[in-house]
């Protein structure tokens, strides 16, 4: 019976090892070959010489130093393969700061690697045909500092913002084993050919030996990922986060010190009473107009305890506040709303917000809804979108039916119905039909279903 689930197109040779040399893979060949014409053994083969370099790093200096000699390889190997100059970007300029307080002192330097730290891309093997140009993109920013023994798997795309941090032994893991795919030691398969691209915004700092898993394709600015924790979902600005990504809590007065001036590094510095700024930005929040009040009424089946509702570049705070007793992720091109929309979040003990900033009109950095993955349903109840007509393709329609779940709704302007109905199915058949119409934020909205034809 079991024959009948095989795949043809897969063979299964048993190699004689008597009559191997040493090297038993093909990947293995073109890793130790001088000839090699292969793009992916050759990063491979950059990463693995720096791994082995950076053991060498005794001082400060000699992490400064390995910071350059990092940046030097990897455009030596975008020379190499005729990459873009962009390609593989790291930013090592900046002189060492040498901060003085009380009785110590400490240094931040420009970006640096620790003893050990390291960057490694563990399943090459499986993107043996690769284009130079399919290699993943690197691109480090200023004053990064990677902790001892902090690793970081290479096989995705890396985008590192200024002054992260990668506490010792933290690793940014980037891969996942699906409970539907081969036991045990078959899991290691092509499943790892293509791993998701990964962003750390500007002051992310992940905690000692903390596991950044499959799901956290973006760990937000100033956000902190806890000692230990296992991460396996992204994680929002300006939030603490624990095992699993729980939101441990918010810090939107750092949101509204960092959006609402222009703070460089060297001004974070300075700064050691981070509660008077908190009480400074609580009087700018009790004093502004009450934003969060709301006359939405909203069918029941949307406001059902613990669903799910994305907003898109939300107008104004009181249209998140509509959704009080359900798990709210919120994308927007910048991060003006996220110090009101997380403080209001604190102010309420709700602990499921989350608010990132890397909005555009193309995709969704989100999953396929419907999808069934560990026992948990995935995708959107509700998305609520406030973009204008301009920025609502048919192509942005989609991705935002492909992120709800089976049974989900669109809540867009009324005054995009006509725009939204003439979009038409996509290619799996679903089209958004409207439904009824509310008032939400003192606007007029309409609710659309997700139908198939």
């Amino acid at each position: 019976m079991i024959t009948e689930y095989f795949d043809t197109s897969i063979t299964i040779d048993a190699l004689d090892i008597s009559k191997v040399d040493k090297l038993l893979t093909r990947f293995e060949s073109e890793l130790h070959s001088d000839r090699s014409s292969s793009p992916i053994a050759a990063y491979a083969r950059t990463l693995r010489g720096l791994r082995k370099e950076v053991q060498s790093v005794q001082t400060n200096k000699d992490e400064i130093e390995f910071g350059h000699t990092f940046k030097e390889r990897l455009l030596s190997l975008a020379k190499e393969l005729q990459l873009p100059d962009d390609h593989f970007s790291i930013d090592v300029s900046g002189e060492p700061l040498l901060v003085r307080e009380e009785r110590g002192e400490h240094l931040i330097s420009p970006t640096h690697f620790e003893n050990g730290a390291y960057f490694s891309h563990p399943h090459a093997d499986h993107q043996l045909d690769w284009r130079a140009d399919e290699l993943p993109r690197i691109k480090i920013g200023q004053y990064v500092r990677f902790g001892r023994n902090a690793s970081v798997n290479a096989g995705g795309d890396v985008t590192i913002g200024n002054g992260a941090w990668l506490s010792p032994g933290s690793q940014l893991l980037r891969q996942d084993h699906d409970p539907y795919g081969r036991p045990s030691v078959g899991s290691r398969t092509v499943a790892m050919t293509k791993l998701p691209p990964i962003t750390l915004e500007e002051y992310a700092w992940v905690g000692r030996e903390t596991l950044i898993g499959w799901g956290a394709d973006y760990l937000g600015k100033a956000s902190v990922c806890a000692t230990r924790a296992f991460v396996n979902t992204w994680v929002g600005d300006y939030s603490i986060t624990g095992d699993r990504g729980r939101i441990i809590q918010y810090m939107p007065f750092k949101a509204y010190a960092l959006e609402y001036s222009d703070t460089s590094l060297r001004d974070v510095l300075r700064i050691t009473d981070w509660s008077a700024i908190n009480t400074a930005w609580l009087e700018t929040y009790r004093s502004s107009p009450a934003d969060a009040q709301t006359v939405a009424e909203l069918p029941a089946d949307i406001l059902r305890k613990g669903a799910s509702v994305l907003v898109i570049a939300p107008s104004g705070l009181n249209v998140v506040s509509a959704f009080k007793h359900q798990k709210i992720d919120i994308i927007d091109y910048n991060r003006k709303m996220s110090p009101y929309i997380l403080q209001w979040a604190q102010d309420n003990g709700k602990y499921d917000v989350r608010f990132r900033a890397d909005l555009n009109t193309r995709t969704l950095p989100f999953p396929t809804g419907g999808d069934v993955h560990y026992r948990r349903t995935i995708g959107y109840d509700t998305v609520v979108c406030c973009l204008g007509i301009d920025e609502l393709s048919v192509g942005f329609l989609n991705e935002i039916k492909r992120v709800l779940r089976t049974s989900g709704k669109l809540i867009a302007p009324t005054s995009l119905v006509d725009h939204i109905s003439q979009a038409g199915a996509d290619e799996h058949g679903f089209s958004l039909t409207p439904d009824s119409d509310l008032t939400l934020a003192g606007e007029a909205y309409t609710i659309f279903a997700r139908t198939k034809s």
